[in-house]
């Protein structure tokens, strides 16, 4: 759906998400000394991000169709030509598959780094198909706030333009998103995980434009016998575009730019994590839109995760 094309008061935003995060923390208390909290583990969401940090590989196959604004505010990718860097000639739709390995370190006991280097396999209808290295990206994530049954974690994530942006792999410009993700347990089944993210372009064309990402997840184990844990995970997540603009192209022959300010969409996640002993687990997961405005039709997601 396409919002009015006003650009939202942000000192409003930051008070309400203030507001939000001491609601939710309120009734919490601070982790004693010498009581355990949750871990990696715990976290069961597949595309939210998690708000527990932990020593961590993750290992992720996405295969997206139908992606018909690939150049809204350079999010995906970079603005074609003639009048961008981008691909030759305007797409109607993209297909693509990426493969990404993450890498998670603990810095101290509140502290991580990590990095995550994509791989793209890019399928459009009118360019050429090209494979290559995408957009990497790196940070720092703190966790302010632990409890026995909750953490809330600040994030902040780099991205690097180190993708071809002339093949469609990459955007062209860095970008910074800071992130609050927020954990809680909910009595002795449920897990509740949460995501605010603003991702903030530096650089790039008139195309690219500022973008509020949010989601939240929910999920409770099936099956636990103390060596395996199967877990379904409901999840919405969402992305409100606040400036740039888009190529709108109805059939190889016809395109047009118009605005991306105001552009929300959301979008439905269903998927299932089984975890394997302490120090494993695999997920799988499957989206579509909930909005006419969307970044694909349907998206499929592999997730191999290896606790250290």
């Amino acid at each position: 759906m396409r919002l009015a094309r006003s650009r939202p008061a942000q000192p409003k935003l930051l008070m309400a998400t203030a507001g939000w995060v001491l609601v939710l923390l309120s009734p919490l208390s601070v982790r004693a000394q010498g009581t355990s909290g949750p871990t990696v583990s715990d976290s069961k969401v597949g595309y939210v991000d998690s708000a527990i940090l932990g020593n961590l590989f993750r290992l992720r196959y996405d295969s997206a169709y139908g992606n018909n604004r690939p150049s809204r505010a350079e999010f995906f990718y970079a603005q074609t030509a003639p009048g961008g860097p981008g691909l030759p000639f305007p797409e109607p739709r993209v297909d693509y598959q990426d493969i990404t390995g993450y890498l998670e370190v603990m810095l101290c006991p509140r502290l991580s780094g990590f990095v995550e280097v994509p791989s793209r396999f890019l399928n459009p209808e009118v360019n050429s198909n090209a494979t290559g290295l995408s957009d990497l990206n790196a940070g720092l994530r703190y966790s302010f706030f632990e409890s026995e049954n909750a953490v809330a974690t600040l994030q902040l994530r780099a991205y690097a333009p180190t993708g071809d942006v002339a093949r469609g792999l990459g955007n062209g410009h860095a970008s910074l998103e800071p992130a609050l993700l927020f954990y809680r347990r909910l009595g002795d089944r449920f897990h509740w995980e949460s995501e605010l993210r603003y991702w903030v372009p530096l650089g790039g064309t008139d195309f690219a434009g500022d973008i509020i990402r949010y989601g939240s997840g929910i999920s409770f184990p099936v099956l636990d016998n103390g060596r395996l844990e199967l877990s379904p995970v409901l999840e919405l997540v969402g992305w409100t575009v606040l400036s740039g603009k888009e190529s709108v192209v109805p059939s190889v022959t016809q395109a047009r730019v118009q605005g991306a300010a105001g552009d929300t969409l959301i979008h439905g996640k269903v998927g299932l994590r089984l975890r394997i002993g302490d120090h494993a687990d695999i997920y799988g997961g499957y989206g579509r839109p909930l909005t006419g405005e969307r970044w694909y039709d349907n998206t499929f997601r592999l997730e191999l995760r290896l606790l250290y």
